[in-house]
This record gives structure tokens, C-alpha cells and sequence, in this order.
């Protein structure tokens, strides 16, 4: 019976860890959709958007009314270049 009660509380714990662990592996606010605010361009994230067009490379319609592709949404994501939207 001891032996039992010891694996349950090793398991516990191990599992403790994982979910913290799993919890830390969040690192950047982009990696999480339901924590993430708006793009401080304004700009809207994909998850925003409504996937148009299955291509390459794939459009989304956004709330602005405007057609993006998908590397233009990591673009405004990263703020790496101010790309032109499609109307």
C-alpha cells in the first residue's frame, strides 16, 4: 500500500512539473492567440482574419475590409516592412 501511495505522489509531482514546464514554453505573447493585443500599427493578426483564398500564398480577408496574404500578416506581426493591402 506504501509503495502505491509513493508512485501516485512521484507521478503527481512529475506531472506538476510538466504542466509548468508547459506553461513557461510560452515565451512571446504571438505564441498565444487569446493573450495577444492588437499590432501597435493598428494592423490587423491573422486570427483576426477569414482565410479567402486556399493558395499559394494563402489571402485572408480582414476585419479592415482589405485582403491580405499571409506573409504580409507576419509583416505587420513582426514589423519588419509596411506592406500594401490588396482592396
Amino acid at each position: 500500500m506504501k509503495g502505491t501511495s509513493t508512485r501516485l505522489a512521484r507521478a503527481s509531482l512529475m506531472l506538476c512539473i510538466a504542466t509548468m514546464l508547459g506553461g513557461c514554453s510560452l515565451r512571446a505573447p504571438t505564441d498565444n492567440p487569446f493573450t495577444v493585443t492588437a499590432n501597435a500599427n493598428g494592423k490587423p493578426n491573422v486570427w483576426e482574419c477569414a482565410i479567402v483564398q486556399m493558395s499559394s500564398p494563402p489571402r485572408y480577408g480582414c476585419p479592415d475590409g482589405k485582403t491580405y496574404t499571409a506573409f504580409q500578416l507576419r509583416d505587420f506581426r513582426l514589423g519588419t516592412e509596411t506592406p500594401v493591402a490588396n482592396k
